[in-house]
């Protein structure tokens, strides 16, 4: 098959395109278009780089035929990502738990850091030193009590 055949079979078969939308998505003229497919019209770098471009094709398969027509993308590797950035074998670990937790228990655990990671720092502030306070009372209540049994008993 020839670079004009393959790219006509991109366009017809493929792709399911007309002419006229193929040649508009690459920036030409329907005529010009059709002299490339047919043939009688060199294919130029720039519509080679401007097909590949536009419709994800390897320039290589367009050129000789060999190889995927599409350029595949990088698949994503958390366990690569993860180790470019240090995690420990925990954080993984961590991460990999996450995805393996029910859907609801994820999304409830997703609005539970969206609201405490979206609300006005001022008011986390404000609700920990509040905690702090509470837990000193109640800490300080406790020993009061105890001190106060302690009190009431006679020292020898």
């Amino acid at each position: 098959m020839s670079i004009h055949e393959r790219i006509r079979y991109l366009r017809k078969d493929v792709l399911g395109m007309n002419q006229t939308e193929f040649a508009e998505r690459l920036g030409l003229k329907q005529g010009s278009f059709s002299s490339i497919e047919s043939g009688s019209s060199t294919v130029t770098d720039r519509t080679i780089k401007a097909i590949c471009m536009v419709f994800n094709v390897r320039e290589e398969w367009l050129r000789t035929g060999e190889g995927e027509m599409y350029n595949q993308g990088e698949l994503f590797s958390l366990d690569r990502f993860v180790a470019e950035r240090g995690a420990t074998e925990l954080e993984l670990a961590i991460v990999k738990a996450y995805f393996e937790l029910d859907p609801a228990i994820r999304q409830a655990v997703l609005e539970h850091f969206r609201a405490h990671l979206t609300a006005d720092p001022d008011e986390l502030e404000a609700e920990a030193v509040k905690q702090e306070y509470l837990r000193q009372k109640k800490a300080g209540a406790a020993s009061s009590a105890t001190a106060g049994q302690n009190g009431g008993e006679k020292m020898a």
